[in-house]
């Protein structure tokens, strides 16, 4: 579609989606060219092409695009995506050369929320999408001269239905090296263990991935704090010693029956107390705020 001959479309109460002031009951939407989009430059949520992303494109090619996507003019032209990745991808998919957008006029620190907001409520999100959309609303907040304090940190949590300790916590996870990011996504190290590794310098991580790589050992909570101690002096030699100590160390842990019996019912059976012992650490885990593995 040539510029100048874009197409208007009414869409209702988009707005209250995103926290933007009112000004009218209907909003105006412009259908843009796909290839005028770009992503948005920090964006973190990854856009697979999954299960979803087909349902999605199916969708589209039924009922079109019900939800405009929120974008913002690019200073080298076109525009820039705040909400909508998803369905840019799924109209490419479904054959589509265009696609409905509200365009706003937004600061970086504006957008940034925004992204931020509009896809930090979606299922199933990797560690390293929400260590990083914490970290970029946090910044943004900071940058519009909100101070940083506990408070930040416990409201950031109260919208995400977390602590403010687990909000610091996801976002140390973004000074983790690349790589051994992706493990955590892989939930090969832990969260807490994951914590503890971003302390450690850039080449004092790139060792730990190396050696991790070597012998296939992933540090766990308390190798993880012995290596955040050892920093400074980190050399692939006292990696592998602690990670196939750890190796070495590793057995099967059992529970005599009789030490639980009394616990249960003469009746349960063995795989009803070991469901029952998974439920009760699975709710302490929730109620203490633990991520991933103890």
């Amino acid at each position: 579609m040539r510029e100048g001959t874009a197409k208007e479309i009414k869409f209702e109460s988009f707005d209250s989606l995103f926290g933007i002031p009112q000004e009218s009951e209907q909003h105006i939407t412009t259908m843009v060219p796909l290839e005028k989009l770009f992503p948005y430059a920090q964006h973190p949520f990854r856009v697979l092409d999954d299960a979803k992303m087909d349902e999605l494109v199916e969708s589209i090619r039924i009922n079109g695009v019900l939800e405009p996507a929120l974008v913002r003019p690019r200073a080298l032209g076109g525009y820039e995506i705040v909400s909508g990745h998803r369905r840019k991808r799924a109209c490419e998919k479904a054959g589509l050369e265009e696609i409905p957008v509200i365009i706003r006029e937004l600061t970086d620190d504006e957008s940034a929320i925004l992204m931020v907001d509009s896809n930090n409520q979606r299922e199933e999100l990797l560690y390293s999408e929400k260590a990083w959309a914490y970290r970029i609303k946090y910044d943004a907040l900071k940058h519009q001269g909100k101070k940083l304090s506990e408070s930040s940190a416990e409201q950031l949590g109260k919208e995400n239905n977390k602590s403010g300790r687990q909000i610091k916590r996801y976002i140390r996870l973004t000074y983790l090296q690349e790589d051994l990011l992706d493990l955590v996504d892989q939930k090969k190290i832990a969260f807490r263990a994951a914590e503890k590794l971003s302390f450690l310098t850039e080449t004092e991580q790139n060792i730990l991935l190396e050696a991790i790589l070597e012998h296939k050992v992933y540090p766990n909570i308390d190798i993880a704090e012995k290596l955040k101690q050892m920093s400074g002096a980190v050399s692939i030699e006292r990696v592998e010693e602690v990670l196939l100590d750890r190796k070495q160390k590793s057995r099967a842990t059992s529970i005599p029956v009789k030490n639980i019996r009394k616990y249960f019912s003469e009746e349960s059976s063995a795989e009803e107390m070991e469901q029952k012992i998974i439920e009760l650490l699975e709710k302490w885990r929730q109620e203490e705020g633990h991520e991933g593995f103890f």
